[in-house]
């Protein structure tokens, strides 16, 4: 059972990448933040002796809105004049699906029916295509509203549900660390009545219209469930490839806001290189002890500086350099201690990439670490370059590699398992692939 750090207040568990090999040909679903749903209901009471011409309607309105991801969703208001006339006046609206993809995950609703045929003022069907926006926002608010002949009671909820597709090959489970990022404006929210008193009596007349502002502190804003902002704005979680997860941002203790969400996927690297002793397509099949080649590897990652603050140096100092592991004599090849040595500026003739999960890539890192800290002894026969380089792959569950201890054979077999798209063995060095490799289980 594997000990896994803890990262960000987060819990780390092992992702093991699939069988798949990722070119330049074929590549990933790419992550995709959308609007899920937008939900909005209004609901308002007013009294007697308050409307507009006739002096004696009292007025209930309500309005709701329920859009849902795939489907036009609907948009109903029903606004009732009961005292004198006993007249409802109703209005449908038709969301235009607010399907649009970040950076602009936003769509409009529209008004497409018009009201009914009043007699007593003898209105006409009037009013069609008004355009009102869905965007991203919060809203659970119920206020007293001063008028003229007394108050108008309105509450509004409204929520949108904003989600992330985290992307990946079709089958992977890899884990990638996800950098969510969140802005939040408060919407201290008033009706305005704007043209109550004009010739017809649209409640939609009256509108949202700003507040004072406080500004809410990153701090107090959490995303979904996952925890709250750093106080650079953003929030780092590792979360699996082909998952659908609710990144809205929530603010407790505030009643209406509008906000932004933005999130980019961070991949990490395991890359394996040979340099062998007699380049190309050929097998040894003499003394290994022959074999002066050699096998190396290296560990990194895309994520930003201000993610990987959070681990330890004694960790991050092995980031992104090749590292090999050698005889601490380079005499006695079977029994010395070995040595973990830094190969950044080692040539090599075979290198493969492959994708590693970020839990895996801090495995890896600390499989290196302890090679260097407590150095096992060298063996050619047995534990050598090779096995050291199999097991930093090991350690971040990259398993689908050769069990050669010939570096020369070992590069050979490495290339057949992984050829690039369109070969049967080559190129030797691929820069344009990343491959996948699965557990043998």
């Amino acid at each position: 059972m594997k000990n896994y750090f803890a990262f960000l207040c987060l819990i780390i568990s092992a992702g093991l990448a699939e069988a798949t090999t990722q070119t330049s040909l074929s590549q990933d679903k790419p992550p995709r933040l959308y609007v899920k749903s937008y939900n909005e209901q209004v609901n308002g009471s007013g009294p007697a002796n308050y409307g507009p011409g006739d002096g004696g309607d009292a007025l209930t309105y309500n309005e709701n809105c329920d859009w849902h991801d795939g489907s036009g969703g609907s948009f109903s208001q029903a606004a009732l004049y009961s005292a004198s006339t006993g007249l409802t006046w109703y209005r449908n609206i038709t969301v235009n699906s607010p399907s649009g993809e970040s950076p602009n995950p936003v769509g409009t609703e529209i008004d497409t029916s018009i009201c009914n045929l009043i007699p007593y003022y003898n209105w006409v069907n009037t009013y069609s295509n008004a355009v009102f926006d869905v965007y991203q926002e919060h809203c659970d608010i119920n206020v007293p509203l001063s008028v003229p002949n007394g108050k108008i009671t309105v509450s509004r909820t409204a929520q949108t549900i904003m989600k992330l597709e985290t992307g990946g090959k079709a089958t992977s489970r890899i884990k990638n660390l996800v950098a969510i990022t969140a802005s939040v404006a408060p919407n201290n929210l008033q009706y305005d009545f704007g043209d109550w008193d004009s010739a017809f009596p649209y409640w939609d007349d009256m509108f949202w219209e700003g507040g004072p502002s406080i500004p809410i502190p990153l701090s107090s804003v959490s995303i979904g469930s996952y925890g709250t902002l750093n106080a650079n704005g953003v929030l780092y979680k590792i979360l699996p490839d082909n998952a659908d997860v609710d990144i809205t941002p929530y603010v407790a203790g505030v009643d209406s806001y509008t906000f932004g969400v933005s999130a980019q996927k961070y991949h990490s690297y395991f890359d394996l290189y040979v340099q062998q002793a007699n380049p190309g397509y050929s097998l040894i099949f003499y003394s290994q002890t022959n074999d002066v080649g050699h096998a190396f590897w290296q560990f990194r990652t895309d994520a930003p500086s201000d993610a990987l603050q959070y681990i330890s140096a004694n960790l991050t100092g092995y980031l992104g350099q090749k590292w090999g592991f050698y005889p601490s004599n380079p005499n006695n090849l079977f029994t010395a201690l070995g040595q973990l040595q830094n190969d950044t500026n080692h040539p090599a003739n075979i290198s493969r990439t492959f994708y590693i999960g970020f839990p895996d890539l801090l495995q890896g890192l600390i499989y290196t670490r302890g090679i260097s800290n407590a150095p096992p002894v060298y063996c050619l026969s047995s534990f050598n370059c090779v096995g050291a380089a199999r097991g930093a792959g090991f350690a971040a569950d990259v398993f689908g590699l050769p069990w050669d201890e010939s570096p020369q054979n070992f590069g050979v077999t490495l290339i057949e398992m992984y050829p690039a798209p369109g070969q049967i063995i080559g190129p030797f060095i691929d820069t344009n692939d990343v491959f996948y490799s699965s557990a043998p289980y």
